[in-house]
């Protein structure tokens, strides 16, 4: 009897609205206001359509409102705090992404770690990731 009145008093749980995908990342932004006149330097966590999670070092805030600006993804976007742990804030997106130039185009390194352990130096490069197939390596095209 008792279990069947508890059973009734519980409300039944709403649908939950499912959220964006969000990515783990590791990049460098910078929290912009003041119309671009102040800006404190972020890191970026995660990063997903609608927000992201972003990492201030302590002692810095923002206001309720910002620009964060991802410089190796070259874009800026409007932001609203929604949240914050410590040094941590989440951001939802308010406005589109806007594109901007890149602060440097990103490169990605291949090289083979085996050497480094063996030796305590690491190697060399050997090959570079490069988004044009067609790009020449020693005066030949691949």
């Amino acid at each position: 009897m008792v279990c069947d009145q508890a059973r009734d008093s519980v409300p039944p749980r709403e649908p939950t609205v499912e959220r964006p995908r969000r990515t783990r990342v590791l990049k460098g932004g910078l929290a912009a206001f003041h119309e671009g006149h102040s800006a404190v330097p972020c890191i970026v966590r995660d990063l997903s359509d609608t927000g992201a999670k972003i990492e201030l070092d302590v002692g810095w805030i923002v206001p309720s409102h910002f620009t964060l600006f991802v410089e190796l993804d070259g874009f800026k976007v409007e932001c609203e705090k929604v949240w914050h742990r410590g040094n941590l804030y989440g951001v939802r997106f308010t406005g589109s992404r806007v594109g901007t130039n890149p602060a440097r185009r990103q490169r990605i390194d291949l090289c083979d770690t085996t050497e480094e352990v063996e030796t305590g130096i690491a190697p060399a490069p050997k090959q570079t990731i490069d988004k044009d197939p067609r790009r020449p390596v020693f005066g030949k095209l691949k």
